[in-house]
């Protein structure tokens, strides 16, 4: 069974076995980054097939999104990656689900999820646009990178 979990300051978690390739890790970030990056507003999560993780994701409030001119009503998903060895297997898109639901029953206020796709990551790209997110036709710079905003509106329960 695929569940996402919310990461604390008490866990001990490593991506010691974690596989990602070298363009995987550059898109996305090595998920230790990910879970452990201290901010207010950042909220780290790992993904687990039953006791196994498989992925990490974190979702963010805050300035990151005055960067995209999102509404005071979206978070902001950062560096989805999931294990090379459980990539193909339609995980990408339960997750996803999982992220939404989980945003949804936890606050009602959130109606938009937002990210942003390096503009290289054409693999990326189109798995999220497939999975419902919109082109907001906005490139933002970060360091060398460029980047695509992507948004998807959430349904309500």
């Amino acid at each position: 069974m695929l569940r996402i979990m919310q990461v604390d300051s008490s866990m001990e978690i490593t991506f010691d076995d974690y596989r990602l390739s070298f363009k995987q890790m550059f898109f996305a970030g090595h998920p230790r980054y990910i879970i452990n990056r201290k901010r207010s507003s950042y909220f780290p999560f790992i993904i687990l097939k039953d006791d196994e993780i498989i992925g990490a994701f974190a979702l963010e409030r805050g300035t990151i999104l005055l960067r995209m001119n999102a509404p005071r009503t979206a978070i902001y998903l950062r560096g989805l990656s999931i294990d090379s060895r459980h990539q193909g297997k339609g995980y990408f898109k339960q997750v996803l689900k999982l992220i939404e639901q989980y945003i949804r029953e936890q606050d009602n206020d959130i109606t938009t999820l937002y990210l942003m796709v390096n503009v290289n990551n054409d693999h990326a790209y189109y798995a999220f646009i497939k999975s419902g997110f919109k082109d907001k036709q906005m490139i933002v710079k970060q360091g060398f990178s460029s980047l695509k905003v992507l948004a998807k509106t959430l349904s309500s329960l």
